[in-house]
């Protein structure tokens, strides 16, 4: 019921940009990059003047988390324990830099502002960096790399990820459809055992954007699956899935906010093996963002 409210209150919020760029932003903030949310430019379909420079962005956002309880769990921490609104709340911060009308950089972290009193978490919980590059229209590719600390300060993690990215407009200008295929990479190096643990899975992406003529709001709804296919023999990785829902609102020329909703499905609760140390997505969770973005230079909607 809980959950219904959530959604209600998002669709009446309002949604996402898209545009000719390809530029996605909420997705630097939530640390994915499959959302169909792009920034629209004014000009972004008029030749620009030689040496012209598109601009940056700048953006903040906060994550609260939630989950159910583990049962049976003889270890609990912040994975196997119920957690309820407002116990975990992630800050984000990113910054998007524009190389020409193509490329594009972007950076991000995330630090724990709150935290249960029976956790003692580290506040930095990750860094990324990343790229992205716009072939034609309708097709594009991006890399990025992840890592932070591991749950209870186990050691730490690292994640690099690839993907192709296809968009296709269905109804002029209001309905987007995008896909995405690539892969991630995920290295575990704990502090015990020494050997560092690993597996590598199929990403496999598909959304859509429903975007108003104006360019004023949007809202997009996206499928996230990832397919095990190497592993380290001490993890067993099983099929993940991941829905999400959320809506921009351009407030002026220069800033959005944005609220997205998203259920992360990580393995089985049971068995520790099937779920990565991680407390940013590393286990079921639900998730809900509250985040703004601010464009300077010549970047405009």
């Amino acid at each position: 019921m809980r959950i219904a409210w959530y959604v209600v209150a998002l669709v009446m919020v309002a949604g996402p940009r898209i545009a000719g760029a390809q530029y996605n932003v909420p997705s630097q903030a939530t640390g994915d990059q499959f959302k169909s949310v792009e920034i629209a430019s004014e000009d972004s379909d008029r030749p620009h003047r030689k040496g012209k420079r598109l601009g940056w962005e700048l953006g903040a956002s906060l994550d609260f988390m939630t989950s159910d309880p583990t049962p049976a769990s003889t270890d609990p921490d912040l994975a196997t324990r119920k957690l309820k609104f407002t116990d975990i709340v992630l800050f984000r911060a990113h910054g998007l830099v524009a190389l020409g009308r193509r490329a594009e950089l972007f950076t991000g972290v995330d630090l724990l502002p709150k935290q249960p009193s029976y956790s003692d978490e580290l506040v930095w919980q990750s860094a990324l960096l990343g790229a992205r590059y716009r072939f034609c229209a309708p097709w594009s590719a991006y890399v990025r790399a992840q890592g932070g600390p591991g749950l209870d300060r186990d050691g730490y993690w690292v994640i690099g990820e690839a993907a192709v990215q296809l968009r296709r407009e269905l109804a002029e200008q209001m309905l987007f459809w995008e896909s995405a295929l690539g892969g991630t990479y995920t290295q575990l190096l704990p502090d015990e055992p020494a050997d560092p643990l690993w597996q590598a899975e199929l990403l496999v992406q598909s959304g859509l954007a429903l975007r108003e003529k104006k360019g004023i709001f949007a809202t997009w709804l996206a499928f996230t699956f990832h397919f095990p296919l190497a592993a380290d023999r001490s993890l067993d990785p099983q099929t993940r899935v991941g829905l999400a829902f959320g809506t921009v609102l351009g407030v002026s020329k220069s800033v959005d906010i944005f609220v997205e909703l998203s259920v992360l499905d990580r393995g089985d609760p049971d068995d520790p093996r099937t779920r990565l140390p991680i407390l940013g997505g590393g286990f079921d969770q639900n998730r809900i963002v509250f985040g703004f973005n601010r464009r300077f230079g010549g970047r405009r909607r």
